[in-house]
């Protein structure tokens, strides 16, 4: 491993032969596993994050803790329940019955105190944001603490915080003037915090660091400060060894965890091994393979009822959605109105131009009921009930065509053509209703008048109102004026 420094540690449990250790390469994160040789903590790094997973001591490998470097992720019981999720939208703390004890969201933050609890025996955790996590692991006196989420610096800064200025003028007018030199020590001290945040030694050991809070409870009665770790690995109470490269950490502790002493051969190529070889952070190329787009990639993984519940990102299945019977009636223009009347609807079919406007009450409802009309005319049609017949809308508000043309002041307003030729307006049907029984009988009627030769004039216009009482409202006046008493 080229231009890659590693750290391997191990400890002895006092009065046994299993160690537990800490794999670090480099500053690219860590692993590490419990005595039993099974892993408790993967570590890695991605982009400007870590990628974090805890795993419980049993057999099955249950998976704990599982956050991105966006403090993304989820906490569940022991027994694989959901206990904590953590998301950009907000997240939820639950109890073991599944009831939600907290709950949060990008509008309402979490408020009050952090939330922290025992993961397991060697696992504390404490949640406060998605940029405030923590997870300790404390193993045989050994303690670890893990910062998880998304880094203070990437979410609180960007390059706008050291622009100098905007461009007022020319081409590149707009754009931002940024510092060189801020960026290179925003850079350089990116890449410290990150070295500072993947590594850990037994320096804070030696500098007397060490709280009772620290150590493991069944160590606490050997180990309670500094001082006493000191004097008791003089005494020869651990077993302290450092493995400065591969070789000698599988001659050492292969016969303990045989999975370090395993090759390809014994692998047959399992990309899914646990040895430090397969480790993404010690070889490259698995990395690779593993980010590499699959198949499965966009599949939607089952999820738990459990799960489920205690999330809002998930929504249930509701079954089959309902489908409206209804079926949208398709716009005339007024660029291509004359031509569809009169070329390109088939010979002998009744014409329907409705005319409405999308802001009137009246035209709306009327619109509801002639989708509906049209989604049953081609059962009608089979049938033989109506002859064949076209529904068309046009939009008075986008045109003066039909206002000009047959003076049409009353909406919804109903024009029926036969072979290009005006055979039926009204704003009524059937006489005097306006559903769409009315309608299809307005249909038949209209047909036959066009069978029978019947139309309406050229140039057919309306009056200034088609209600005969008020168009003739002098005559009635002057007819009623004598029994009323009223000289006019």
């Amino acid at each position: 491993m080229t231009g890659m420094t590693e750290l391997k540690e191990s400890r002895m449990y006092p009065g046994t032969s299993q160690p537990f250790i800490k794999y670090q390469p480099g500053n690219n994160g860590s692993f590490a596993w419990y005595p039993s040789g099974r892993m408790a903590c993967a570590y890695e790094r991605m982009g400007g994050g870590f990628y974090c997973f805890f795993y419980a001591d049993d057999q099955a490998g249950t998976t704990l803790c599982a956050f991105d470097p966006q403090g993304c992720g989820y906490v569940a019981f022991e027994d694989g329940r959901p206990r904590l999720t953590s998301r950009k939208e907000g997240g939820t703390y639950t109890a073991h019955d599944g009831s939600i004890e907290r709950l949060w969201t990008r509008a309402k933050p979490l408020k009050g105190a952090a939330i922290s609890f025992e993961m397991s025996n060697n696992i504390s955790f404490t949640f406060k944001s998605r940029r405030e996590i923590t997870a300790k692991l404390s193993c045989q006196g050994l303690v670890e603490e893990y910062v998880l989420g998304e880094p203070s610096h990437t979410a609180q800064t960007s390059y706008v915080s050291r622009s100098l200025g905007t461009m007022q003028m020319g081409p590149e007018r707009g754009k931002k003037i940024l510092d060189i030199d801020q960026i290179r020590l925003a850079q350089a001290q990116r890449k410290e915090a990150a070295r500072l945040h993947g590594t850990s030694d037994l320096a804070k050991f030696k500098k007397g660091k060490i709280r009772a809070s620290d150590v493991h409870p069944e160590c606490r009665s050997i180990v309670e400060g500094a001082d006493s770790l000191a004097a008791s690995v003089k005494r020869g109470d651990w077993n302290v060894s450092v493995c400065v490269d591969r070789d000698q950490l599988r001659s050492t502790l292969g016969e303990s965890i045989p999975t370090l002493k395993m090759d390809a051969s014994m692998l047959r190529g399992d990309p899914a091994s646990k040895r430090l070889d397969g480790m993404a952070a010690t070889n490259p190329e698995t990395l690779e393979a593993m980010l590499s787009a699959t198949s499965f990639d966009k599949g939607v993984l089952p999820l738990s009822k459990d799960i489920m519940k205690a999330s809002g990102r998930f929504r249930p299945d509701h079954g089959p959605h309902y489908r409206t019977p209804r079926i949208r009636l398709r716009e005339l223009k007024s660029t291509d109105y004359d031509s569809f009347i009169t070329i390109g609807a088939p010979k002998d079919a009744v014409v329907v131009v409705a005319c409405l406007a999308s802001w009137l009450p009246q035209a709306r409802r009327a619109e509801a009921m002639l989708e509906q009309a049209n989604s049953e005319m081609h059962t009608l049609q089979s049938s033989g009930s109506v002859p064949q017949v076209l529904l068309r809308k046009f939009d008075m508000s986008h045109s003066r065509l039909l206002r000009d043309r047959h003076n049409v002041n009353t909406l919804p307003m109903y024009l029926m053509y036969v072979n290009g030729k005006l055979a039926y307006a009204s704003n009524t049907l059937n006489g005097y209703g306006g559903t769409k029984e009315d309608l299809f009988a307005q249909v038949r009627m209209t047909a036959a008048d066009a069978a029978a030769g019947t139309f309406l004039p050229e140039g057919f216009k309306f009056g200034l109102t088609d209600n005969a009482l008020v168009e003739s409202f002098g005559k009635t006046l002057s007819a009623t004026s004598s029994k009323l008493g009223v000289t006019t």
